[in-house]
């Protein structure tokens, strides 16, 4: 195969490559407003934190049914050996109350049916304190699982922003090599005109195929990053695809106002709402420590029925009657009730709660200074934004100066060529600092949106960003 040959053969597939995959990707536009919404609503990670909340709440609901009287209801028969007591009985977990009596007359382990049936109420009263620790626990838990999902989210919306913007850069980049390609062969059909009426040297054509050449490896290059970097942005949204085209490249058209931002952040960052809750938890678990050694008053409710195989009183002989059939031991016969208080405390869990709260009020002034620290960072990286966004801001001033200079040695480096007043070695050379300045000047803009972004994301207020993207 010809080199000639060769060439028009790669032409051939590497723009058949670019249009199918253009075509395939542009199916859907997206803006990044509507980016930031398929996040939301799809990311696993921002969806397992919502489920987080919604198990806190029901933790919370649950805590309140504990708080409410506990009523239990039991049945049982059994059959067993009645040596000396008038027949077995089974507490089933302290739903019955154990009413017995001792048999007078003697050893005896026949066997024979017994039944038992009660209601216990057993509701804890007065808790001096334990209860409203256990609730406001529950509800800092609920908060908790609240500023998390809220950070996670500020976080996840700051990786889609700079994705976006990233994919922008890079699809601007696809237009302008495609735009270098074009100069190329613009040049390289003056060149094969000029070589052919042998008003050029055969070299000429040679670097102009070159320069095409190189052209187009930049066109694929580019192409394949920018397309990595939108499947990267489209992953953030929970569903990878190709199947989207960015809106729009307003954001080449428009610089951000940067008067409108806030000299100070409006409100909390989200980072640090989440520590100060951590610290407020902590707080109640400590209280909740505490308060389990501190006694508690419990009401208390029953009432009992038993049933026996065994004969109410004695024989005449003194003994028992004992029969062994179910129909005998099932019917209730005797019947009780208990009303009353119970008081339970424990002296020694004051030995031990002593030293979990200890352990407790260790772990808060751990959190503070987790907090102390993240404050810390979130202030330099403000700072640092601010720098950021003045050297973006030069950078920006600067680049046009450097592209309308390129664009005019490249005319004149053009002009010059076709007069025949210098070779193509000068022309390719202006070519690529045309090439470069365009970039540059793709890379300033976006950089100072980035900045932006960096800026807003360290105040933790996106509004910052949000408020100058063109609509």
């Amino acid at each position: 195969m010809t080199s000639r040959a060769f060439r028009v053969v790669f032409s051939i597939c590497c723009f058949s490559y670019l249009g199918l995959s253009h075509a395939t990707a542009q199916t859907t536009k997206i803006s990044l407003r509507e980016v930031l919404e398929q996040a939301q609503t799809n990311y696993p990670m921002l969806r397992s934190k919502l489920a987080t909340i919604k198990a806190s709440q029901a933790d919370a609901e649950a805590l309140k049914m504990s708080f409410l009287p506990q009523a239990g209801i039991q049945a049982q028969a059994l059959n067993g050996t009645s040596n000396q007591v008038r027949g077995p009985y089974v507490s089933n977990g302290g739903l019955v109350v154990p009413i017995g009596g001792v048999r007078t007359d003697g050893f005896n382990n026949q066997a024979t049916w017994t039944s038992s049936s009660s209601i216990l109420v057993d509701w804890e009263a007065i808790t001096f304190g334990r209860r409203q620790a256990r609730r406001n626990q529950a509800s800092l838990a609920i908060e908790q699982a609240k500023v998390d999902y809220e950070n996670e989210l500020f976080l996840h919306q700051v990786r889609v922003c700079e994705a976006y913007l990233l994919t922008l850069n890079f699809k601007k980049a696809v237009l302008l090599q495609i735009a270098n390609l074009d100069r190329a062969k613009a040049l390289q059909s003056i060149t094969r005109a000029s070589t052919s009426g042998g008003l050029r040297p055969g070299i000429d054509s040679a670097v102009s195929n070159a320069e095409v050449a190189r052209a187009r490896l930049q066109v694929l290059e580019s192409h394949k990053l920018a397309q990595e970097h939108l499947l990267r942005l489209t992953q953030l949204t929970g569903k990878p695809s190709l199947q989207y085209e960015l809106d729009s490249l307003v954001f080449y058209d428009q610089l951000p106002n940067l008067n409108l931002m806030n000299q100070q952040p409006s409100r909390l960052h989200p980072q640090l709402r989440v520590l100060q809750n951590q610290m407020a938890l902590g707080e109640a678990n400590r209280s909740v420590i505490k308060a389990n050694a501190l006694p508690s008053i419990s009401l208390l409710g029953s009432v009992q029925g038993r049933g026996s195989g065994i004969s109410e009183g004695p024989q005449s002989d003194g003994t028992f009657r004992i029969d062994p059939s179910l129909g005998a031991g099932l019917p209730l016969r005797a019947f009780n009730y208990v009303v009353g208080v119970t008081a339970i405390w424990r002296p020694t869990e004051l030995f031990r709660t002593k030293y979990n709260a200890l352990a407790q009020r260790e772990r808060v002034n751990s959190n503070k200074e987790s907090y102390n620290q993240q404050s810390l960072a979130l202030r330099t990286s403000s700072e640092n934004a601010t720098l950021q966004i003045d050297l973006a801001q030069a950078t920006v001033k600067q680049s046009p100066l450097q592209l309308e200079a390129a664009q005019q040695a490249y005319a004149q480096a053009r002009a010059r060529y076709e007069s025949g007043l210098d070779n193509i070695q000068t022309l390719t050379q202006t070519a690529a600092l045309l090439n470069r300045a365009e970039v540059d000047q793709a890379l300033a803009v976006n950089g100072l949106w980035r900045a932006l972004l960096i800026k807003a994301a360290a105040d933790g207020n996106l509004e910052e960003f949000m408020t100058q993207i063109p609509q």
